[in-house]
């Protein structure tokens, strides 16, 4: 008879497999978990050793599995070294922070700041360089948006990072005013590579420092899974900062796993994938396939769209697509062949159907394959295209947050009838698609239970709804499970982890209350009292 090092016992399991929480427990050894029985079968597995933890209508359900966020990005956002912008409404609120940030940190080189986002400042103008360079007038200032696609920077930052304004970029732009003059904005992932460059460049004993906090946060959120979508290149930079994550993983550092995935638009020889594939392979943090941008993001009118814009007719998408679609199709088929899984970022709805098709396309040509493709937002679908997923085996990874997050943008943007379709959790899920949640963090914080709430409510942040009132609602059950199992799936892993059953990895969460149970409004302030990864505690409330 084995026993167990851990026993959990509660009220409410949701195992993620069935649809309803059941009273009963689960019993850990070593890091696996070793049986999930309803009621007291599981005293069985107890010796004079095993540590129990009786809870009472607290809910334990598998770790946390965050399909979709920037790990570096997401930890430097998170930590003291930056300027958090989130809460300001106007660029003149923003650049007090700023100054105010300056001002108290004399000993950084760059001022760094992340978070304004055109919505929460009423769709004012979008700044420009001269309000930074009066703020910082001494160092370069780099400022993130929130949306991640695009970046206000100062005259300093502009001549640090190498920008001018005669520059073309294969993908994205350098902004430009009337003067011929650079106006301190950067669009889209490719332009803004200089700035990142910069922006995200820290000595060894910083990144660490960095990535410490950033472990412990996600422990405290339940989160034991997440992703690295930032598309990093495969040359010695990035390869340095992997080297760092390798090592503390390799440490015992890393208390969520992480899951890399890396550049792959405009390429058909993924050779120096496949080599940091085979040398970044560990259970804690491995390289699990490829990533791309295709379009942009509403706010900034650089999503593809099929039609215009309700706001502006004069365009269906600024500066996009970010690729064509011979070329697109290309990189699909060399990457499935290679037996590398394919993530595209498609926020609107022309960019969806790009990717569907190049995602056919490989199967046509490299034949019917168990790698796991996905599309990153589906912020807005076609309907036509909604069958697709499941036809194709393309994942919806999606983020339910990013709903309240714009604050109605998309009716402005796309107008009410095409928003009908906009975060089409529901006609997604009922067409058979697998659907994996995450957060996008930076873009919005990493806590997964906001997400969660918006995508069974669609309630923006004040209780009033958010977008059309189109019925794209999930079922509790359903929303766990995309961010269970179902980001589980999207990683490769969902025989690993995502459930609670015999034999999986014991990543498990215990929660502050039942959210089957308490009022839906209350699901967003949901806490982990207790989080599980690999059978070691790494949060404790």
């Amino acid at each position: 008879m084995i026993y167990a090092d851990k026993i959990l016992k509660s009220n409410a399991i949701f195992d993620s497999v069935s649809d309803e929480p059941f009273a009963g427990g689960i019993a850990i050894s070593g890091n696996r978990i070793l049986a999930v029985c309803k009621g007291d079968d599981i005293d069985q597995y107890a010796s004079d050793e095993t540590e129990i933890f009786e809870f009472q209508d607290e809910l334990i359900m598998p770790g946390l599995v965050d399909a979709h966020d920037h790990l570096w990005w997401g930890a430097v956002a998170d930590s003291s070294h930056v300027v958090n912008l989130t809460a300001s409404t106007s660029e003149e609120e923003a650049i007090e922070m700023i100054k105010k940030f300056a001002a108290e940190h004399p000993e950084e080189p760059r001022i760094r700041g992340f978070g304004w986002f055109p919505a929460t400042w009423n769709d004012a103008p979008l700044p420009t360089k001269e309000t930074l360079d009066k703020a910082v007038p001494d160092r370069p200032a780099y400022m993130n948006c929130a949306d991640a696609h695009t970046a206000w920077l100062n005259t300093k930052a502009l001549e640090e990072a190498g920008y001018r304004a005669d520059m073309v970029m294969e993908a994205g732009s350098v902004g430009v005013g009337s003067d011929g003059e650079m106006n301190g904005l950067i669009f889209e992932p490719d332009a803004l590579e200089l700035a990142w460059n910069k922006f995200y460049d820290f000595p060894d004993e910083q990144i660490e420092e960095i990535m410490d906090n950033f472990m412990a946060g996600l422990a405290k959120q339940g989160v034991t899974s997440l992703a690295e979508m930032s598309a990093d290149d495969y040359v010695p930079f990035f390869h340095h900062r992997y080297d760092i994550f390798k090592k503390m993983a390799s440490e015992g550092k890393f208390t969520s796993r992480v899951h890399a995935f890396t550049k792959f638009m405009r390429m058909t020889d993924f050779t120096d994938c496949l080599k940091w594939k085979e040398e970044f392979n560990s259970p804690f943090f491995k390289v699990s396939g490829v990533k791309g941008f295709l379009d942009g993001v509403t706010s900034t009118y650089t999503g593809l769209t099929l039609e215009p814009y309700e706001d502006r007719p004069d365009t269906c998408g600024v500066g996009v697509p970010l690729d064509n679609q011979e070329s697109l199709n290309a990189s699909v088929v060399a990457a499935n062949k290679a037996g590398l899984p394919v993530r595209i970022h498609c926020v609107s709805e022309g960019a969806v159907r790009m990717a569907l098709d190049a995602f056919e396309e490989s199967i046509n040509v490299n034949g019917k394959h168990d790698l796991v493709n996905a599309i990153e937002h589906i912020e807005i679908c076609d309907p036509a295209d909604i069958p697709r997923f499941r036809e194709l085996g393309v994942v919806a990874s999606m983020q339910g947050e990013h709903l309240p997050m714009e604050q109605n943008e998309k009716l402005v943007r796309m107008g009410e009838a095409r928003c009908r379709w906009e975060w089409p959790f529901k006609s997604l899920i009922e067409a058979g698609a697998s659907m994996a949640f995450g957060t996008d963090f930076p873009v919005v914080y990493y806590n997964q239970w906001p997400g969660i709430y918006a995508s069974i409510a669609r309630r923006n942040y004040d209780g009033t709804i958010a977008g059309a009132d189109n019925g794209e609602k999930l079922t509790l059950a359903q929303a766990l499970k995309a961010n269970t199992i179902g980001s589980a799936h999207v990683f490769s892993r969902d025989y690993e982890f995502g459930t609670l059953e015999e034999g999986k990895l014991a990543d498990v969460l215990v929660c502050n209350t039942n959210p089957f149970t308490c009022p839906e409004e209350k699901i967003k302030d949901v806490k982990s009292i207790l989080t599980i990864m690999d059978g070691k505690i790494t949060y404790e409330a």
